[in-house]
């Protein structure tokens, strides 16, 4: 799980449940290796390495809230899960290795990472794709 600078850098609690959020999906034979410093989506060279299939389409995320956890002094920035709905594979081992959540500003020039994912491919069978977080957290921001 990569965590960018870049887009943490601009995000502030306050903005979080107005932020235009969306995910794209990584192709299973991606060579994406998303890292701390990408910035914007075009770092993760999506030309090459995001899913192409007629099934999918970038997903907007829904639910978002910010709650001030006072126990623990953080802020708690969540998010529904993302449900891609039944993608099947335009080739016999098409798939996805991973995701990217950004927020949408014109285009992937300067659309900025906030947080991804790479990990082992999985061969699309049918079923729903579904991207989410623990306990609904995207990402929780600590008090210093």
């Amino acid at each position: 799980m990569t965590i960018h600078k870049g887009g943490l850098q601009r995000i502030s609690p306050f903005i979080w449940t107005t932020l235009p959020l969306k995910v794209l999906l990584l192709h299973e034979t991606s060579t994406a290796a998303p890292n701390v410093d990408d910035v914007y989506v075009a770092d993760l060279v999506p030309a090459s390495n995001e899913l192409v299939n007629d099934d999918y389409e970038r997903a907007t995320v829904t639910g978002l809230t910010a709650t001030w956890d006072d126990t623990n002094d953080r802020w708690d920035l969540k998010a529904d899960a993302v449900n891609f709905g039944a993608l099947t594979g335009a080739t016999i081992t098409q798939g996805v290795k991973g995701w990217a959540l950004f927020a949408q500003v014109t285009n992937d020039a300067d659309s900025i990472l906030i947080r991804s994912f790479e990990g082992a491919p999985h061969t699309f069978t049918g079923e729903s794709v579904l991207v989410s977080w623990v306990d609904g957290t995207v990402l929780t921001v600590e008090a210093a």
